[in-house]
């Protein structure tokens, strides 16, 4: 399956997330417990929902998969333990959407990696991609749920 990528300008994005490691489709309740971690005044800083997967699922072995449930906070938001603080700074990012189910994302993945990338006649940044998560799974239908994969580029 092809995709559509679009070369866009991405203002600075400051997360705050919470570790994960194992298969990156077990990070459910990784985000609800991140949820309960944020204090009702802090929600007002809370932009949206992300993930970062640190490894590539095709190469580390599903136990060892390293990733952050996040959300993408304001300036304003004060990051406490066990939460880290991920920024991405602002520049030039390949961006994927994807419409549908979450399981469609391993293989938006792939494309990206092995099919777009190699001829696009970019270089990525020291940065892995991250995912953001456009609307709620919890009232969507998952053949409507919106995906942002967001890869750092150079220049």
């Amino acid at each position: 399956m092809a995709y559509e990528v679009e070369i866009k300008e991405m203002p600075a994005v400051r997360l705050a997330g919470l570790a994960h490691k194992g298969p990156y489709p077990s990070v459910g309740p990784v985000f609800q417990k991140l949820v309960s971690l944020i204090p009702e005044p802090s929600w007002a800083e809370v932009e949206h929902a992300a993930m970062i997967g640190h490894d590539n699922p095709r190469k580390v072995p599903a136990e060892e998969l390293r990733s952050h449930a996040c959300f993408a906070v304001g300036e304003g938001f004060v990051i406490f333990p066990p939460l880290a603080e991920i920024r991405y700074p602002a520049g030039k990012y390949a961006v994927v959407t994807v419409k549908g189910p979450y399981e469609q994302l391993p293989e938006a993945y792939r494309w990206l990696d092995e099919d777009w990338y190699p001829t696009s006649g970019t270089e990525h940044r020291d940065l892995v991609a991250y995912e953001v998560y456009l609307n709620d799974p919890m009232n969507t239908k998952p053949e409507d749920l919106l995906t942002e994969i967001r890869l750092p580029l150079q220049g």
